[in-house]
């Protein structure tokens, strides 16, 4: 070891003493580069599922804001559907599984 603690090339032979730690502009540019072409292709990625996902809940929202006589038909056969899917993965307490029953069978009076 030298005095500043630093290796010898005689110490460790399979370390390269040449790098001296810092990276030349160009390489610096390149690395950079790069990463930013990976963030892209992530950016896209999550950018397409959240356009989904804001698509999805604005058309939740639509529906919400009309009253249950204005739904059509397969509007109110969706919303009673994701009544169910609510049901089966569960985690409601007994007012929210009461209110889901309840909009369920409003759903199925209303398309006899």
């Amino acid at each position: 070891m030298t005095e500043y603690n630093l290796p010898d090339k005689d110490d460790a032979p399979w370390l390269d003493t040449t790098y001296d730690g810092f990276m030349t502009h160009e390489e610096m540019l390149a690395i950079a580069d790069q990463r930013e072409a990976e963030n892209e292709v992530i950016v896209a990625k999550v950018s397409e599922e959240d356009f989904e996902k804001v698509m999805d809940a604005a058309a939740r929202q639509e529906l919400a804001k009309k009253s249950f006589e204005e739904l059509t038909r397969d509007e109110k056969i969706k919303l009673a559907l994701e009544e169910v899917d609510w049901i089966v993965i569960g985690g409601q307490d007994g007012q929210e599984f009461y209110g889901s029953i309840q909009f369920i069978r409003k759903v199925l009076k209303s398309l006899r």
